[in-house]
Parts: structure tokens; C-alpha cells; sequence
């Protein structure tokens, strides 16, 4: 899974994965265009503090992970709707394998060897 720091980023990213989205706790639906107003109005006006991050799954559902918490799914895809996605993610010490380029990554790394993605 990728980590971005602001969910337009995310968006832009997901739209990429999939073409229609939906709302995780609701039946609102959005397509690509939709997708990434919303998410450039929402950093604008509701930033995420520095300890957060979005993430977006290999299909394209888009989840925020608040400082150390579950993973709160925003948006899921509108096409996959039994996409496995995971409640919450590994920390530093537990990541075995970079969220990025997926390679073995050496426990405690701050960095992944193999892309220089940052490990959280």
C-alpha cells in the first residue's frame, strides 16, 4: 500500500487503479473527476496532521491512518467490492516489506533499500 500526505495526492493516485469510487459509509458515488474536487477541497479546508497519512490499496480504495490508529477506509472502489483491506498497518519495527516496491526491507530501516521510500 502507498502513503501519501494529503488526500488529493491519494486521489490522484487511486484514479489510476479504478474509475468510480464510493463512499465507505454512505451510497454516495463519485468518478474520477468528482473524486479528485472533493479531495482538493478537503486538504484545503480539513488538512491532516503530520503524524497521518493517506493510503491507497492496489485497487484504489482510499484510507486515512491518524497517529497510530485503525485505518479508516474513505473511500472504496466502485467496482471491487470484496477487496481484502486491512483495519490497520504494521510500524516501523514490525515492516517486513516496503509498502512502495514491495522488496524485503531490514527491520528497524527507516528507509527501503531498494526505492528509498520512507518507512512509517
Amino acid at each position: 500500500m502507498e502513503q501519501f500526505n494529503t488526500l488529493l495526492e491519494a486521489a490522484e493516485c487511486a484514479v489510476t487503479r479504478c474509475k468510480s469510487f464510493r463512499f465507505a459509509t454512505s451510497n454516495d458515488r463519485y468518478d474520477v473527476k468528482d473524486l479528485l474536487v472533493l479531495a482538493e477541497t478537503s486538504d484545503s479546508e480539513n488538512p491532516i496532521d503530520e503524524d497521518s497519512f493517506y493510503v491507497v490499496s492496489p485497487a484504489g480504495a482510499i484510507g486515512l491512518w491518524e497517529d497510530g490508529e485503525d485505518v479508516d477506509w474513505l473511500f472504496l472502489t466502485g467496482s471491487i467490492t470484496d477487496e481484502d483491506l486491512p483495519t490497520t498497518l504494521q510500524t516501523a519495527s514490525q515492516i517486513k516489506f516496503c509498502f512502495k516496491c514491495g522488496k524485503e526491507v531490514i527491520p528497524d530501516a527507516r528507509f527501503c533499500g531498494a526505492c528509498g521510500a520512507k518507512l512509517k
